[in-house]
Formats: structure tokens, C-alpha cells, sequence
């Protein structure tokens, strides 16, 4: 099986190699351009953009962080996003998003105790009691109940430019990567729920991953990279045969991988089910007899324990599934709320609206089911039951990425 994988990578870094101007895309993705980018996309869709704010000192836990407020085009202030894209060492290494705080209502009594505490000597000092309420954290009222804002961080591992005079630049997949934890951010940016704990990604794991799956296609649109992808020294526009080679690329073994994760799903409701008690639990049994019936390339060898290096058992038990099952869903809304970017739908604030209304803002205070039936507006979903998950399936993996490819 390991012959597999490093013949695979054997021929991606043949074709990369022969792959026309591929090292010219990174000079139209400076990290500030990507960035403004996607303010100007999420100005377009949701009425949203970043401002960057000073941070105080002792406010960010790095030099490299940066403070970007989330304002709406009515001039409040719904969010507060820390930016942590860059490598260093010790750093956690995976790109991730993480809610620092989440979205929901401070309550009467909370006030009530925070201006007791505001009398008491040797306490922090607070200009208002709104902000000792929050620990100097950022509020707001909304509908007359005042609001904790969500605070997200932002953490990625994108290389510096050792050279001063250019900005940090980044590869496509580094532009997606950025798309997917971006989606997962505004998820939680756009978080309107009263309780904290079914705050924007406090949801059902199985829709957790679709608006940052949903965020990749956005990042591979023609009418979304016009709005940032140019030149940081011409100031020319990206020629999207470019993007289009470069996502021809990483097609190449896409069956394979897909085939990959099927197996591993498989394996993780197995695992999590009441099988392994009735035939004696052995982890490497059930993983190679799950493979030889449903792999189509090369097996593991008798003896190996692949599913050792299986993280996600303990992170998302039972539940790894929802990754292609997003993916499938992410595909249905892009096709269908943003009519797969044709005629400029990707920046509609029409759809934009769309989406947060009927999906975004509830988080997982709401039946996941009835979120997706009123956001694809097809009411056969919305008993979540058999013949829910049996249409989801009946949908497949079609990628309209390659619509521009062909």
C-alpha cells in the first residue's frame, strides 16, 4: 500500500514539475491581498468587512498576531478576529480556528454583579459595566439585549518571505486552506444564539465542516479572485487558466483519495458500533477485513496496524463520516444557492443572505435538518430521517470546480 502513495507523489511531482508558469501564481497571493479579498467577498455577501485595530499591550499571546474588528456595513461591530498565519516554532501546526468566545446574551443578573464587583477595591477597572460584564471584552445590544461578540482566532503556518521588501506570498493550496478556516470563522462570526455552547461551529458534527467546505469553492471562482488576485508588483489580474491548471493538478488522484476516506468512515462506524463487542473487538482484523472487501487498489499486508495512525477515531468518533458528507452538501448549496458562481452569484449579497439567515446564524441552536431543508429550500429534508441521509447520497461528489477546466 505504502508503494501506492509514493508513486502518487512520485507523478504529482513529475507533472508539478512540468506544469506551465506554476511558480508564477503565489506572486498574485500576498497574504494582505488574500486577506482583503476576503473582506471584499464577505462585504458583498453578508454586509461584513475586516478593519484592522491596534492591538493593547498584552492583548495577543504574539507580535505576529494581528487584530482585525468584523464591521457591518451599518458601521457596528459584530466580531472580533485574531490573525495567527504565520510559522514559528513550537507553533501548533495544523491550520485551525478557534472561539476564543462565542456569540450569546449577557444576562440581567450578570450586570447586576458586575456593578457590585465594580465597587470592590483590588478588582480590574472598567469604563462601563457593560464591559466588566465581559471581562473588557467587546459587546453590544442588539434587539435590546446586550450580546457577547464572538472572538475568533485564526491560526495558520504560512511561511514568511526572508526577503523585506515583498510581502508573504501563498500557493493556491494555501489560498484554499485560508477559504476553508475562513469558513469556519465567519460561521462563528455570524453566530447570533443566546447560549454560547450552540454558538456558529457548536453545531451538529455533521454540518459542522460545510461552510468551510463550501469556502473552497469560492476560493477557486473567477468572479471571487477578480476581486483580489492581482499582480504585487504589475497590479495584473490573475489569468485564471492558471488556477485552472493548477486545480487539473490536484485532481490527478482525487478517486483515490475519496476511495481512501470511504474506507476510514467504514471503519470508524465499525469501530463505535455494537459489532466489536458481539465478535470480540481486534482493531487490525476489522480494519484489514473492511479493506479486502472494499478496496479496489493495494491492500495492507497481513499484520500491519495503519489504523494506528488514525487520529480522528478519538476526535470525531463515529462521526468521520461527515467530512464526505459535507462535502456532498457543500457541493448542493454551491450548485443551488450560488448557482455554482455562474453570472457573479458567489459575491451576491442575495444569496449571501440566504445562507446566513436560514444557516449560518443559528449555529446549533436549531434542527440541522431544517436549516439545510430552508437553505436549499427543498422540504424532503427536513425530517433528517432514512430518506434524508438516502437523497444527501443519492446527490454524489461532483466537483463543479472544473466547470472552467474544461
Amino acid at each position: 500500500a505504502w508503494d501506492r502513495d509514493f508513486y502518487m507523489e512520485k507523478i504529482r511531482a513529475e507533472t508539478r514539475s512540468r506544469a506551465r508558469h506554476e511558480d508564477q501564481m503565489p506572486s498574485f497571493f500576498s497574504v494582505g491581498t488574500v486577506m482583503q479579498g476576503l473582506s471584499r467577498l464577505f462585504d458583498r455577501m453578508y454586509g461584513i468587512r475586516f478593519v484592522p485595530r491596534e492591538t493593547l499591550p498584552g492583548e495577543t499571546w504574539h507580535p505576529d498576531v494581528k487584530r482585525l474588528d468584523v464591521i457591518t456595513d451599518k458601521g457596528e461591530q459584530v466580531a472580533v478576529l485574531y490573525c495567527d498565519l504565520f510559522y514559528r516554532p513550537q507553533k501548533f501546526p495544523n491550520p485551525a480556528h478557534f472561539t476564543v468566545r462565542c456569540s450569546r446574551e449577557i444576562l440581567p443578573y450578570e450586570l447586576e454583579e458586575a456593578s457590585e464587583e465594580m465597587q470592590m477595591p483590588g478588582l480590574p477597572s472598567f469604563d462601563s459595566v457593560e464591559q466588566a460584564a465581559n471581562d473588557g471584552m467587546e459587546t453590544s445590544f442588539q434587539g435590546g439585549k446586550l450580546k457577547q461578540l464572538p472572538t475568533v482566532a485564526l491560526v495558520c503556518d504560512f511561511p514568511k518571505n526572508d526577503n523585506a521588501r515583498e510581502p508573504a506570498f501563498l500557493s493556491f493550496y494555501s489560498v484554499e486552506t485560508l477559504f476553508h478556516e475562513m469558513g469556519h470563522a465567519i460561521h462563528s462570526i455570524l453566530a447570533r444564539t443566546s447560549f454560547q455552547n450552540v454558538s456558529g461551529t457548536r453545531c451538529a458534527t455533521d454540518v459542522a465542516e460545510l461552510p468551510s467546505t463550501l469556502m473552497e469553492h469560492f476560493a477557486s471562482d473567477p468572479t471571487v479572485l477578480s476581486l483580489f488576485a492581482r499582480h504585487w508588483k504589475t497590479d495584473a489580474q490573475l489569468p485564471y487558466e492558471l488556477v485552472a491548471e493548477r486545480i487539473r493538478l490536484s485532481k490527478r488522484f482525487e478517486g483515490i483519495d475519496t476511495e481512501h476516506q470511504i474506507i476510514l468512515a467504514m471503519v470508524d462506524q465499525i469501530y463505535h458500533s455494537p459489532e466489536v463487542v458481539e465478535r470480540g473487538f481486534d482493531s487490525s482484523e476489522i480494519f484489514h477485513d473492511i479493506q479486502n472487501r472494499y478496496a479496489h487498489g493495494p491492500k495492507d499486508p497481513p499484520g500491519t496496524c495503519w489504523q494506528g495512525f488514525f487520529g480522528h477515531l478519538h476526535s470525531y468518533g463515529s462521526t468521520y463520516y461527515s467530512y464526505l458528507f459535507d462535502r456532498v452538501l457543500a457541493e448542493r448549496v454551491w450548485r443551488v444557492v450560488f448557482r455554482a458562481g455562474e453570472g457573479g452569484a458567489a459575491a451576491s449579497r442575495e444569496n449571501g443572505e440566504r445562507l446566513k439567515e436560514n444557516l449560518l446564524k443559528w449555529g446549533g441552536s436549531r434542527d440541522p435538518w431544517r436549516c439545510l431543508a430552508d437553505t436549499l429550500g427543498d422540504d424532503r429534508l427536513s425530517a433528517g430521517d432514512e430518506k434524508s441521509m438516502a437523497l444527501v447520497g443519492s446527490w454524489g461528489i461532483r466537483d463543479d470546480k472544473l466547470r472552467h477546466v474544461r
